[in-house]
């Protein structure tokens, strides 16, 4: 007992040192977590920003940054719920912060869910009502649903806050554009350029929205301001050579298109210009050369197989206009050629039946070449036995 006792007796003191975390150094690290988020995020890698932002969040709860950074990577990944679940909780811990309200406001308009958006919005202006990104994104919901002057009401009011941003100038113009009033949009976006005549932003637009209206030395002569500010801007050459195009200018739009492919010749879009020019030209045999060097540099274009279904439709069209025009049993070849030349232009226009921004157009080609297929599919049972 006495040997345990002095053993016990001689044991150092045992004392305990709490480590406790300020709610300042908490904060810290909130922030740290949140920039490592952010640039994980600028990354795309958004399974790390999230576990980060996550971690921001454990060290302050309330770190509203970080709740709608969380919902901006959800929705990098696609993830409605979970993107909606991250801003209500930041509105929740902050019902005065405006940031939540924009955030899922501009995710409902982007749903096409404009109720919620609009209510989003409504809620958000009511705690800030000079707030720019609130104003345009009413303003954009308003447009959405067709209530043009509503939509002008609120971008004015945005305007009247920030009378140099851009995005709300275009917005306008283009309102007025979906209002069916272009002429206005072209007076505003003139009355902007005449304010500022340096900002090649907003003589792009204008240059784009003379086009649409068939205005088109005024569109080329904002094209050439451009170009002289920027001479090796491959996008301007081919935006002004489209112009030339539709002039029926065919010297100029080549010399536009030949330097758009100079400045990029690894781009496939100024080869596909220049053969959409020859086609215009009923060069189909060089068009189609150009197609091919197009497609080595990008063998998926969509846009490529809409060339070679106009090259081998107007090729099946010349030669049933010529079948028509000596209908005989000598002429009978000529009839063939038309149908092989249609059946051929179907096959490319069928692989692009699926792409939004060619699809009609093929299927109205695709239709149109089946018609003359199956008159001439009746010449052929009358002419051709």
């Amino acid at each position: 007992m006495l040997i345990s006792t002095l053993i016990v007796g001689c044991a150092p003191s045992q004392t305990t040192t709490a480590t406790t975390e300020t709610s300042e150094d908490r904060a810290k690290l909130a922030e740290q977590e949140y920039s490592f988020g952010l640039e994980y995020f600028k990354q795309s890698n958004f399974d790390a920003a999230i576990e980060k932002f996550e971690n921001a969040i454990e060290y302050q709860s309330n770190y509203i940054p970080a709740y709608i950074a969380l919902a901006k990577a959800y929705l990098g990944k696609r993830d409605i719920v979970n993107a909606q679940t991250q801003y209500k909780k930041a509105k929740q811990i902050n019902p005065q912060d405006p940031r939540p309200y924009e955030g899922l406001a501009a995710l409902y308009a982007d749903q096409k869910q404009f109720g919620e958006a609009m209510s989003e919005y409504e809620g958000g202006l009511a705690v800030d009502p000079e707030n720019v990104n609130l104003l345009n994104g009413y303003a954009y919901v308003y447009s959405k649903i067709g209530q043009y002057d509503k939509a002008l009401e609120y971008y004015n009011k945005s305007l009247a806050y920030e009378p140099d941003n851009l995005s709300t100038i275009y917005a306008i113009a283009q309102v007025y554009i979906d209002k069916g009033e272009p002429d206005k949009a072209i007076t505003y976006l003139q009355d902007v350029k005449a304010a500022r005549p340096e900002n090649t932003d907003v003589r792009k637009k204008l240059a784009e929205v003379l086009t649409d209206l068939e205005r088109y030395n005024e569109a080329i002569a904002e094209y050439e301001y451009l170009l002289e500010k920027d001479p090796n801007n491959c996008p301007l050459y081919l935006q002004c050579g489209q112009v030339y195009q539709r002039q029926k200018k065919y010297s100029a739009a080549l010399q536009a298109f030949q330097k758009a492919r100079e400045l990029e010749p690894n781009n496939p879009l100024p080869i596909l210009y220049l053969a959409d020019l020859r086609i215009s030209q009923g060069k189909y045999g060089p068009a189609e050369e150009l197609v091919k060097d197009a497609l080595a540099l990008e063998p998926g274009s969509t846009y490529a197989q809409v060339l070679l279904g106009d090259i081998y439709l107007r090729r099946g069209y010349n030669a049933k206009n010529k079948w028509d025009n000596s209908k005989s049993k000598s002429s009978c070849p000529t009839l063939n050629s038309a149908i092989s030349y249609l059946r051929t232009a179907i096959t490319y226009y069928t692989k692009a039946t699926s792409d939004m921004s060619f699809g009609t157009y093929a299927r109205n080609e695709i239709t149109r070449s089946n018609n003359w297929i199956e008159t001439l599919e009746e010449d052929k049972w009358f002419y051709c036995k």
